[in-house]
């Protein structure tokens, strides 16, 4: 693992257009990412999120510097909550491969900042919950929509 990223993979029950969705819509990241969301889900477009943690609340801003529907997406950090300047070199990427049925998920967070070993492993296990969050939320939106069909 390098100094500055971290890549997670999962597997996800679901189509890449449900998935592309939980990752651009603001209604669906606030089951799954945030507490609140806006979003304007296009290329050069806005995500404002909001996470509340007891009394306090932190706020983020993204741009989607990349936006390929049901593809590819990314998103460069203005300001990701945390108390120092370094947010502005915060990349998150994704990419959705639809494989038999299922879609991977591909997601690398990146910073310009080196961290030590302790800090990436912390950030590496938030992703693993923060994933498994996505995950639970993208199946039950496609049983739910075959349950229409």
């Amino acid at each position: 693992m390098s100094k500055n990223k971290i890549e997670k993979r999962v597997w996800i029950q679901a189509s890449a257009e449900i998935v592309f969705q939980a990752l651009t819509k603001a209604g669906a990241l606030e089951q799954w990412f945030c507490d609140k969301a806006s979003s304007n889900p296009h290329a050069e477009g806005e995500l404002f999120a909001q996470w509340n943690d007891g009394k306090t609340r932190r706020k983020g801003r993204a741009i989607f510097t990349r936006f390929e529907p049901s593809s590819r997406l990314t998103l460069r950090w203005i300001n990701d909550g945390r108390d120092d300047d370094s947010a502005a070199a915060h990349t998150l990427s994704y990419e959705i491969n639809p494989r038999s049925g299922m879609t991977e998920l591909v997601m690398t967070d990146s910073d310009e900042m080196e961290m030590d070993e302790e800090a990436l492993d912390f950030l590496a296990e938030g992703w693993n919950s923060v994933l498994l969050e996505l995950k639970d939320y993208c199946e039950h939106k496609e049983r739910a929509a075959k349950k229409k069909r």
